[in-house]
């Protein structure tokens, strides 16, 4: 379960990066340690508007969700969705057809379990610059966005870096992120790029 992120990349840096605009450029503010478990909002790049960076509570909830955030969250931890359970039908299947989105961080945060000891590691790049990670999107009845980062069984090998239970942010390579959030892209391209991503 990955439930801290980092984004410590200044407006510029996101923008620059990723050849889009914040929609909202007051509402962004530099974070060194985004706790998914505490209600937060964190920058996305949806389908919808994929020219825009946008806000997204962290944690997606059902289209049309009324009821609080953290009630749900009680019941059902959805920050992460594996994509194992993103084809199964369910409350938030459609979205992975729908509403995809990137979320540029600079970092996440993971651990090992090595002889009965948890060892933290930060996940991120040399060049401190921010990557996106894969996610899906929910629109509230209110007009806000809520998602999740879509997760992976990691392969094992020398470079495997994993969470306690096998698990890892899916991360395409840049050139695939236009195709993720094309509405083009149809469902057997979508479970190709989910599937096929080293």
């Amino acid at each position: 379960m990955y439930h801290k992120l980092s984004n410590t990349a200044s407006r510029t840096t996101l923008e620059k990066e990723f050849n889009k605009r914040f929609k909202y450029p007051n509402l962004y503010q530099k974070q060194i340690l985004i706790n998914g478990i505490d209600e937060v909002t964190i920058p996305i790049i949806p389908m919808e508007e994929e020219n825009l960076i946008v806000p997204a509570i962290w944690g997606i909830l059902p289209e049309n969700y009324k009821d609080d955030w953290s009630v749900f969250q009680n019941i059902f931890n959805s920050l992460n969705l594996n994509i194992n359970s993103l084809d199964n039908p369910s409350w938030y299947s459609n979205a992975l057809l729908n509403r995809r989105c990137l979320i540029p961080v600079t970092g996440f945060f993971t651990s090992y379990l090595i002889d009965g000891i948890l060892y933290p590691y930060y996940f991120h790049r040399k060049s401190g610059l921010p990557f996106c990670l894969s996610g899906v999107y929910n629109k509230l009845e209110d007009g806000f966005l809520s998602c999740a980062i879509i997760t992976t069984q990691n392969k094992p090998g020398p470079k495997a870096i994993q969470n306690i239970d096998g698990s890892i942010p899916l991360l395409f390579p840049k050139d695939l992120n236009q195709k993720w959030l094309s509405p083009e892209t149809n469902k057997i391209d979508i479970l190709e790029m989910l599937y096929s991503v080293p």
